[in-house]
């Protein structure tokens, strides 16, 4: 096949992967409205009707939301592209929001468990009202749209994302078969439903810690040690003296700026190939890199 060609064909198969991206995204913005529903209702309703197991579930829900949210983000070109002001990107402002969200979640579990605490303490046990069956019942509908939405999606598109979100989709709506059970359960016996907010405000303040140790660690900009070391070991291998490595978590991998010295007899159209196929190198060996900046430095 002539260059023209493969050009051509390079140019088609992008475009397929530009709609299909589209198609996923789509998919996803629908899911994340869904999930953002039931958070709301049971939030919501769950503070007013005074069902903390509801609340609870509510905030769980909320995690689904921003996991949702970073897949639609990742997938589109919404991030804006590198300027003179981030020349990396903006790929940390997802790891901001995840560390937001991450404080909110942790804090209102921890008002969760004190509420509850104090109430069973003061062995006030209040029967979750029945009513609250019905809400379940629309937050049911709710996560099976999404659930059936994703499958969809799935089957036309044939991404793993839509997949792996389909999976979880049901999971959700498992739990949220459980939260209707324990709400028939405290009308008899009532200690059931503090247990259940215990358990589930434990299981998001684990969640919370993850993401919000997840999101630190990108925001204070930390690294994997093992990859100067790599860097350092494959200029070795192509004759190349690397007096300083510095690597940087960009959010979406990792920038690596290294300032290295050629053999002299090398001429500097042959200088510049060596650190070409020692970039394309690194890049092969160390999956995470984004991008790799050589300063060469006479010898």
């Amino acid at each position: 096949m002539n260059s023209k060609g493969i050009k051509e064909e390079d140019r088609l198969t992008n475009g397929r992967g530009v709609l299909m991206r589209r198609e996923v995204r789509k998919y996803l913005k629908t899911a994340v409205l869904l999930a953002s529903a039931v958070s709301l209702i049971e939030i919501t309703l769950g503070l007013i009707m005074g069902v903390p197991v509801l609340t609870a579930d509510g905030l769980h829900t909320m995690l689904d939301v921003l996991v949702l949210t970073s897949l639609y983000i990742g997938l589109g070109p919404v991030l804006k592209p590198p300027d003179l002001d981030h020349p990396y990107g903006h790929y940390k402002y997802r790891y901001l929001s995840m560390y937001t969200v991450a404080i909110v979640i942790i804090g209102a579990s921890l008002w969760l468990v004190a509420e509850t605490a104090i109430n069973v303490a003061r062995g006030i046990m209040e029967r979750a009202p029945l009513s609250s069956i019905f809400v379940i019942a629309v937050v049911v509908g709710l996560v099976l749209s999404r659930m059936l939405l994703l499958r969809a999606g799935y089957g036309k598109t044939h991404d793993l994302i839509l997949n792996l979100e389909f999976k979880h989709a049901l999971a959700d709506l498992m739990d949220s078969l459980l939260i209707a059970a324990t709400i028939v359960a405290s009308e008899f016996i009532p200690i059931i439903q503090p247990i259940a907010v215990f358990a589930i405000a434990a299981y998001l303040m684990y969640l919370g810690y993850r993401y919000f140790r997840e999101s630190v660690s990108v925001l204070l900009d930390q690294v994997n040690p093992d990859i100067a070391g790599e860097v350092y070991n494959i200029a070795r291998e192509h004759n190349i003296v690397v007096s300083s490595v510095r690597v940087k978590n960009i959010g979406n991998g990792y920038a690596v700026d290294i300032i290295a010295r050629v053999p002299g007899w090398l001429s500097v159209e042959e200088a510049h190939e060596l650190i070409d196929r020692f970039e394309d190198e690194v890049a092969r060996r160390v999956p995470s890199v984004i991008s790799v900046n050589t300063h060469i430095e006479p010898q």
